[in-house]
């Protein structure tokens, strides 16, 4: 899982033959301390000054090519202190369980359209039908093809969610981005869970479901007194999520037992993202 416990950002300086002064800045992580983030911060920077004076082209990155930054919050670790998962909290405020063989795998249904007429001439004037009902039904006559898994499938406030329960995938492996693919999960995710080699999964409401539009203050904080409007943000947010929910299971399919590394994880999402009280999605 590339995901970093220590960040730095750095800053560097150009000035153009007009005397025009550039700056420029850029975060890099480390997993061994902050000197070592702050050293590839300032060369990564340094690089980018130096690029610009050649009339270099800039490297562009890809969604999801560079590890996301984001605050560590808990660590679920396995026999030998293997880490199974780790949660963060991502740029908009959300709790975020990244995991690092526990297949979750997210199916958005289609956009709603005002009216909704094509799907009532294709079903002859009636009533469309329900977008759940569709995809889980979807999701089940693959899973038929595949009676060796174990999955769990739920309702999110977009979509889907499943989760394969009782065999652990590498992110990156052939078969797992395969499954992704054969159960259309956003293209951006599949890109996403190879890249950071990790599946993702929200555990906690979008901020703005929940009424809360003021946007966080961004991990790493600069100094003490933002982290404290990030703190007061956060508790904020904490209190209005409460209401709210991010998935229920909708149903289990193919083989109940769960494996032994992937039970931590199954755990500890059932408990954040998934209420037994009846709240609405967010």
């Amino acid at each position: 899982m590339k995901i970093p416990k220590h960040w730095a950002q750095g800053v560097k300086s150009t000035t153009d033959f007009a005397g025009q002064v550039y700056t420029f800045s850029c975060w890099q992580g480390s997993d061994v301390s902050v000197a070592e983030a702050q050293a590839k911060a300032d060369a990564r920077a340094g690089l980018i000054v130096d690029k610009l004076a050649a009339h270099e082209t800039l490297d562009r990155y890809a969604y999801g090519d560079r590890p996301m930054r984001e605050e560590i919050r808990q660590v679920v670790a396995g026999p030998a202190k293997k880490e199974l998962a780790i949660v963060t909290r991502n740029a908009y405020g959300a709790l975020v369980l990244n995991a690092a063989q526990a297949m979750f795998i997210d199916i958005d249904f289609p956009d709603k359209k005002p009216g909704g007429g094509g799907l009532r001439r294709l079903f002859g004037g009636g009533a469309p039908p329900d977008p759940e009902q569709v995809h889980v039904q979807r999701v089940e006559a693959w899973a038929a093809r595949r009676p060796d898994l174990g999955m769990r499938i739920y309702r999110t406030f977009g979509g889907l969610r499943c989760l394969i329960t009782n065999v652990p995938f590498d992110p990156a492996d052939r078969d797992a981005q395969a499954i992704l693919q054969d159960l259309q999960s956003d293209p951006l995710y599949i890109r996403l869970c190879q890249a950071q080699e990790c599946f993702r999964a929200r555990l906690t409401p979008k901020p703005w479901r929940c009424g809360v539009f003021q946007r966080p203050p961004r991990y790493p904080w600069p100094d003490t007194p933002t982290e404290m409007l990030f703190r007061a943000w956060e508790s904020k947010y904490e209190a209005a999520s409460a209401q709210y929910t991010v998935c229920r299971l909708v149903k289990e399919i193919g083989p109940r037992e769960v494996h032994p590394e992937l039970e931590p994880v199954l755990t500890l999402h059932d408990q954040l993202a998934c209420s037994m009280y009846n709240l609405n999605l967010a």
